[in-house]
């Protein structure tokens, strides 16, 4: 963990504070401009659709220029894009703006997964991802709440600006301490694609399309927060407060959903994470004041906090020595569908009927996800490494 703590977990946590506080803006800003829950909807959408198509790109690129290279671009990608979104004045733009920053986010974490894949063993995966993703979370608790009062202060226009020079900061501690160690597979980009494809095609099918759902959901999480938040009246700074609230109940959970991975196993950690996710945002319409809109958000938080690093850890599980680059890019590819599916069907379900319907809806999307998990995809965590680690204690 030492050996990675600069090239990897202190660019992740000034990215993910930056990220964050982009996120929490982006619906926000999208209502300030004159837009409603549809347009909010299609920006927190497009910002998924950028991921989907960084994602395959950064996986065949991954092979080809290693680790560094890759994380650098993403990092870049991300900083001109809430530039882009600072100097927006319009849905089209702030659309673009969005869209460059969710492929540059994607580029960077499939970048980042590599490295730490090829760097870290198995049974040690659970908790340095954790870890990785603990930074993920503290970045949650930070930006929502510095961007909600930067926001009230001096502007969306201001706050984005913070936000690049975060990226930028993260940029620099990579081109300072991170070094290339993703090995190179000889071959065509596009032959080892459709070979790494086949090969692992079951694995997307079920794994992957509970990940699809699980990215449904966060998605669901990070779009309907703002929206029931501003049907309730609620300004900037206290959505802003209970998104960070959320996210800090969330953050607190990385150790224990460290230990979980590690040592029991990782459906452990995937079923509450899917059923608590669902059952939080099912509940947010039902909220009359502050209070207890912060308990729903808690709810959901707690959750996502059960999937700390979950994706990343099973996608590292799954991937094979050979062509893990192209296997972590269309594993993400895969998954990030529900993140830009998501808030088009939520948005359109909210617009057309009401965001009770669209949260009791993704709620109960994740009994679905539940089952699939239960029925399809293996455990692995391999059971001598679970039964070494209860001999130990």
């Amino acid at each position: 963990m030492r050996r990675i703590a600069l090239p990897v977990y202190a660019p992740s946590f000034l990215a993910a504070i930056a990220q964050n506080a982009v996120q929490i803006l982006l619906p926000l800003y999208a209502l300030e401009i004159g837009g409603g829950a549809a347009l909010a909807a299609a920006v927190v959408g497009l910002r998924g659709a950028g991921t989907m198509l960084g994602d395959v790109p950064a996986g065949m690129l991954v092979a080809r220029l290693g680790d560094k290279g890759v994380m650098v671009t993403g990092l870049c990608l991300a900083a001109a894009a809430t530039v882009t979104a600072a100097l927006a004045d319009g849905a089209v733009v702030l659309g673009c703006a969005a869209l460059g920053l969710g492929a540059g986010i994607g580029v960077w974490l499939l970048a980042r997964l590599s490295f730490i894949t090829a760097a870290v063993r198995i049974e040690q995966r659970g908790r340095v991802i954790s870890l990785m993703a603990g930074l993920q979370r503290a970045g949650a608790l930070l930006g929502p709440l510095i961007a909600g009062v930067g926001a009230e202060l001096v502007g969306f226009r201001a706050v984005l600006i913070g936000t690049t020079v975060l990226f930028a900061a993260a940029l620099a501690l990579v081109l300072v301490f991170t070094a290339n160690t993703q090995p190179r597979w000889a071959g065509r980009g596009r032959r080892r694609l459709a070979l790494v494809t086949r090969r692992n095609a079951k694995t997307f099918a079920t794994a992957g399309s509970v990940m699809v759902i699980l990215s449904f959901l966060r998605a669901g999480r990070l779009l309907m927060i703002p929206l029931v938040g501003s049907q309730l009246g609620l300004s900037a700074g206290q959505i802003g407060l209970a998104f960070s609230l959320s996210a800090a109940i969330d953050m607190a959970m990385f150790y224990p959903a460290g230990i979980i991975l590690d040592g029991v196993g990782r459906k452990w950690a995937l079923t509450p994470a899917l059923l608590l996710l669902g059952a939080g945002i099912a509940v947010l319409p039902l909220a009359d004041s502050f209070a207890t809109f912060v308990a729903a958000a808690l709810l959901a938080g707690l959750g996502n906090g059960f999937g700390t690093g979950i994706f990343m850890t099973l996608g590292g599980d799954f991937s094979p020595q050979r062509g893990r680059g192209e296997f972590l890019g269309v594993w993400r590819l895969v998954g990030d569908a529900g993140a830009a599916g998501g808030p088009f069907v939520m948005g359109a379900v909210a617009q057309s009927a009401t965001l009770a319907i669209a949260c009791a809806g993704t709620g109960a999307l994740a009994l679905v996800g539940v089952l699939l998990l239960a029925a399809f995809v293996p455990e692995t965590l391999p059971p001598e490494r679970r039964r070494r680690r209860r001999g130990k204690r």
